[in-house]
């Protein structure tokens, strides 16, 4: 017997339990990644016969990342209505589908097209899978889960455009989309392990409140929290990662484009390298603490490349910012799904993405805005940012240490 989570829900399965359902659920999502990660370096060879070649490089990633948003809720809806399973097999289907498209697609229209399905795919397949790890691992262990979730997420995006440029390079630049249709059907084969079956989340429990009554509003605080501030990490990680470092390496310290890449890849790794002890950081610890001390941390770091921005420094800050922000993200979302119903969980889940993912898209776009406008060099785009993610870290210690209503107005453990 498991022993209760703070909420009063059973804390889960077992560690064994939960590992043999979790390895191939990441494996899948690794693979998933791997396969839309080989399309970057395909991209601006396929656009080379454009008007501008780099702005509709840029349109085709672009189509992809704003699909993949549109459709995290939609996507979280899906999940509640047709289940897990189901719904990650339509997830990969199409992703299998849409790839052999591309690969006989000449046309930049239909490639536009192709990557918009593939966002929403992917959008698909990706909220199935952290939604299944999260009810695997339990009310007390999401911490476990989204780790998981994040380990596989990045080293299928470390790994992809590294397989994806040898494959260019060699071969042609269609070859990744015929690749990753072989790569999609193998993911396939780890839907079988996730919860339920092709059951719906919380499958078979009562679909109302307490005697029948409706059930509660989604949208409680420590929702709107967990998405704050995975929007905050989101949009500091990928606003410097994707267009702060790489502007500032290639323009005022003149760094190769060979050293840029192991600027980024020494913080993915320094992110990966973290990956295995969060879950017991978060578990442990608490999601809002961890949440606040990775903050501190990517504050100190972007304070000391705005004051010091140099070559050794601009190493050390990226690593350490990224480090701190892929603890940051699943400390977000643990805090967003707390105390949520697991026949609600894809509907959770489809909100918290659209909203922390948002910062994804923002991000790059906002940061180059900010330094523009006010006539700033390109490091001064760590101000918003190192705003941005104190104001968070403030708001989830202060607001999210208060209990909600139905928290004060909930029996404790062992009250008569």
């Amino acid at each position: 017997m498991t022993a209760p989570a703070p909420d009063g829900t059973p804390d889960g399965p077992a560690p064994d339990s939960f590992r043999a359902a979790a390895i191939p659920i990441a494996g899948a999502t690794f693979l998933s990644m791997v396969g839309v990660g080989m399309l970057v370096p395909a991209l601006p060879e396929l656009a080379r016969g454009a008007p501008d070649p780099a702005l509709a490089a840029g349109s085709l990633i672009g189509a992809y990342g704003f699909s993949r948003l549109l459709f995290n809720a939609p996507s979280g809806l899906a999940l509640d209505r047709i289940g897990i399973a189901r719904a990650a097999n339509v997830g990969l289907l199409l992703l299998a589908a849409n790839s052999a498209l591309g690969y006989f697609s000449a046309h930049y229209v239909v490639l536009l097209a192709v990557m918009a399905i593939q966002g929403a795919a992917s959008s698909l397949f990706s909220t199935a899978a952290m939604t299944a790890l999260v009810l695997k691992a339990g009310p007390a262990a999401r911490g476990r889960a989204m780790a998981w979730f994040q380990s596989s997420l990045l080293l299928g995006f470390a790994t992809g455009p590294v397989i994806g440029g040898q494959v260019v390079d060699r071969f042609d630049p269609h070859l990744p989309f015929l690749l990753q249709v072989g790569i999609a059907l193998l993911a396939m084969l780890a839907v079988r392990a996730m919860p339920g079956g092709t059951g719906k989340p919380g499958q078979g429990k009562p679909q109302g409140g307490p005697g029948g009554a409706p059930a509660a509003s989604v949208w409680k605080t420590t929702l709107v929290l967990g998405g704050l501030a995975g929007f905050a990490a989101f949009a500091t990680r990928f606003g410097i990662a994707w267009n702060l470092v790489p502007v500032e390496a290639r323009g005022p310290l003149q760094l190769s484009n060979g050293e840029l890449g192991w600027i980024i890849g020494l913080g993915t790794l320094a992110n990966l390298a973290v990956t295995p002890f969060l879950g017991k950081l978060i578990d442990g610890y608490g999601a809002r603490p961890t949440y606040a001390v990775a903050a501190v941390l990517s504050v100190a770091a972007m304070v000391l490349l705005l004051t010091v921005p140099s070559r050794a420094v601009l190493w050390l800050a990226t690593a350490l910012i990224l480090l701190a922000t892929g603890v940051m993200i699943p400390a977000a979302a643990a805090l967003a799904l707390t105390g949520a119903e697991p026949r609600r969980m894809g509907q959770l889940m489809g909100i918290y993405r659209t909203m922390a993912e948002s910062g994804m898209a923002i991000g790059p776009v906002a940061l180059p805005a900010f330094t523009a406008a006010l006539g700033l060099p390109v490091v001064s785009g760590l101000l918003p940012c190192i705003a941005l993610t104190a104001l968070a870290a403030c708001i989830v210690l202060v607001i999210g240490r208060r209990p909600s209503a139905s928290e004060l107005a909930a029996p404790r453990p062992g009250a008569a």
